[in-house]
């Protein structure tokens, strides 16, 4: 890693999608004001009350739609700290966003780009930040205690700042976030159970498609495939769990803290021949190839998607549409599909990555300020204030302890747009946070609250539940399993420029051209074409030098575990 640039002070114009983007003054410094908002709150101080206002752009991966202006939690937290996150979200196309990003050196004053953080870093982006955390935020370091040796990129320093993977003290999980065959409930209720493998998923959703060619006069689309950019993994990952493994990444875990090709292994030809045949039946459209990801989660959002593979916070969005339209029965269960033979493993214990946070970048007008306001976020009580309301107004605290919502709550919080306006998750969501249970044993947030999660589940989805012999919506899923701590492979970095970097493009181009021509294959060329895709894979040249340079990180994770 080359050294890293002086810090540059460097005033940029964006165009943001900010929490109040129609404000033009700050709250104003008057320190009274800020001791008097924290001590309403309960909250502790936020040592920020005699400086001036400041502002911080953060750019957020993910497309989505501003808080309004009125939030009462957003103006409290700038009352109390003098300090205004303005969130940009990703609007176009994501190589687009950060070309431009690095051509020009011109970045947000922070950044969560997830598994792209190897190219700003790279690029000389992110300030390092092994000394300034301990020195500058106290509280953000303890926050980090359990995973701090393992924050390290390579051998250099330390630059990303999780906002994932920070659970705490063993919480039990009801849903299924991470991979999965999605299935829609009014198909599970149909059948009033699920299928027992892929062939039987596939079945269920040509027999229900047969009887419903249109949902709410749209045409039925049995399955659905997101390949658009990083998110192409709703179409590469599926073998790696048909064949029994985890969501690795790159390669495949072998024995001896090994690694393993994953393209090649039979359950991937087995699976793509499958999606070929059902291309064929008219259970997967051929749009659905070119979708962008805005009209992937559009499709999905009209109600008439019966399945698709995928990660629900990927989709999430869509779900809540449907939720908030109160078309229960159009939004979907995970389940664990295999190959006939094959142990699922699809959930794992809560697992920390290394790089899927933020990073504070050179272009930030004053790093120091903003590590010291994460450091009063990541604060217990403020982490409570944020994922739960205000005591008394939103929840309390009942007989045994235990914080319980306000039946008119659970209601309102079922609205996605409602909880964004008008409560603080949006700020818990995208910045540093304790997930989990807190230290009293209460969940971090409601839904880790395992009396307020079932309080909380609908008419139809508890009936629906009954119907079907499970009680929460990942009971088709496996129960979670513990990963080694070199796990998992897609959060490894390889180093721009190196061979095993090299090799990992040449590869998914050509992953990205040959995948989408099998599941569209004519009859009777899937196998000529399976051939060009092998021996387009023998033809990346270099390609051993991923195995290599994972079984190297792996000894490199283990060290730094112990």
């Amino acid at each position: 890693m080359k050294k890293r640039m002086t810090l540059l002070v460097v005033l940029s114009v964006v165009v943001v999608m900010a929490f109040a983007a129609c404000r033009d003054d700050g709250p104003g410094t008057d320190p009274a004001a800020s001791r008097a908002e924290v001590e309403r709150h309960g909250l502790p101080s936020t040592g920020m009350e005699d400086m001036p206002f400041a502002e911080f752009s953060v750019f957020i991966r993910n497309p989505d739609v501003a808080v309004s202006a009125d939030n009462p939690f957003i103006q409290a937290v700038e009352t109390m700290t003098n300090v205004r996150l303005n969130f940009e979200y990703l609007v176009g196309d994501m190589e687009t966003r950060m070309g431009i990003m690095i051509a020009s050196g011109d970045f947000p004053d922070a950044v969560f780009i997830g598994g792209d953080t190897d190219r700003l870093i790279d690029a000389q982006a992110y300030l390092p930040l092994q000394d300034m955390v301990p020195r500058y935020a106290p509280n953000l370091r303890r926050h980090y205690d359990p995973w701090w040796n393992r924050m390290f990129h390579g051998r250099d320093n330390i630059y990303i700042l999780d906002i994932y993977g920070t659970y705490r003290n063993n919480p039990r999980e009801f849903e299924n976030w991470g991979s999965a065959f999605w299935l829609q409930h009014s198909v599970l209720d149909h059948f009033g159970r699920a299928p027992a493998d892929i062939h039987e998923y596939f079945e269920f959703i040509r027999e229900y498609m047969a009887l419903n060619p249109t949902i709410n006069g749209v045409p039925t689309i049995g399955f659905e495939i997101l390949t658009e950019g990083w998110r192409r993994f709703c179409i590469d990952n599926p073998p790696m769990f048909m064949a029994g493994y985890g969501n690795w990444g790159p390669a495949l875990p072998g024995p001896n803290q090994t690694a393993l090709d994953r393209w090649t292994i039979p359950a991937a030809r087995e699976y793509y021949y499958i999606l070929n045949q059902e291309f064929h039946r008219g259970t997967i459209p051929l749009e659905t190839l070119t979708r962008t990801f805005d009209q992937y989660i559009a499709t999905i959002a009209s109600g008439a998607v019966l399945g698709f593979f995928d990660q629900k916070w990927n989709f999430n969005d869509a779900q809540n549409s449907l939720r908030a339209e109160g078309r229960d029965d159009r939004v979907y269960l995970p389940l664990a599909l295999t190959f006939p033979g094959v142990t699922p493993d699809y959930m794992a214990t809560p697992t920390w990555t290394g790089h899927n946070g933020i990073g504070i970048t050179t272009s930030n007008h004053d790093p120091v300020r903003f590590l010291q306001y994460l450091d009063w976020i990541v604060q217990e009580d403020v982490q409570r204030w944020l994922s739960w309301g205000i005591e008394g107004e939103h929840w309390f605290f009942n007989s045994e302890g235990r914080m319980e919502r306000f039946p008119e709550q659970r209601i309102r919080e079922q609205d996605q747009r409602w909880t964004d306006d008008n409560m603080g998750t949006r700020l818990w969501e995208h910045l540093p946070k304790i997930q989990g249970n807190f230290s009293c044993g209460n969940g971090a947030t409601a839904s880790f609250q395992h009396e307020e999660y079932f309080a909380s589940i609908r008419d139809y989805d508890r009936a629906l539940f009954e119907r079907l012999g499970i009680s929460y919506h990942a009971g088709f899923m496996d129960p979670p399993t513990p990963r080694p701590v070199y796990y998992p492979f897609w959060s490894m970095v390889f180093e721009d420029g190196s061979p095993s970097h090299v090799a990992q493009q040449q590869l998914d181009d050509v992953n990205s051209l040959h995948i989408a021509r099998l599941v569209v294959a004519p009859p009777g060329e899937f196998d000529a074409l399976w051939a060009e895709y092998m021996a387009a894979l023998d033809g990346v040249p270099n390609r051993g030098a991923i195995l290599t340079e994972i079984e190297r990180l792996i000894q490199v994770r283990i060290q730094a575990a112990n």
